[in-house]
């Protein structure tokens, strides 16, 4: 069963990375372990990370604030029907 994801799950995490892969220990190193970001649940946050995964950062915080401009309730089926 998977360990939730925590502060201390996250580090025990990359600190496995750093032991079993020499250039991951060089990034931590230089950067640090990476942040645990907190997302608020459900659908919209959802859509907001598909979109960061999709195109540049700055691109998906632009395209997310048009739908949210449009769409007043961000559910799955209302997110659907836009066109």
């Amino acid at each position: 069963m998977p360990l939730p994801l925590t502060d201390e799950t996250m580090i025990s995490a990359a600190r496995e990375l750093e032991r079993r892969h020499g250039e991951i220990a060089g990034i931590v190193a230089t950067y640090g372990i990476p942040p645990l970001w907190q997302r608020a649940q459900g659908f919209e946050t959802l859509v907001y990370i598909i979109l960061e995964q999709q195109v540049s950062l700055a691109s998906a915080r632009a395209i997310y604030r048009r739908l949210k401009d449009r769409i007043t309730s961000f559910t799955p089926e209302i997110y659907l029907a836009f066109s």
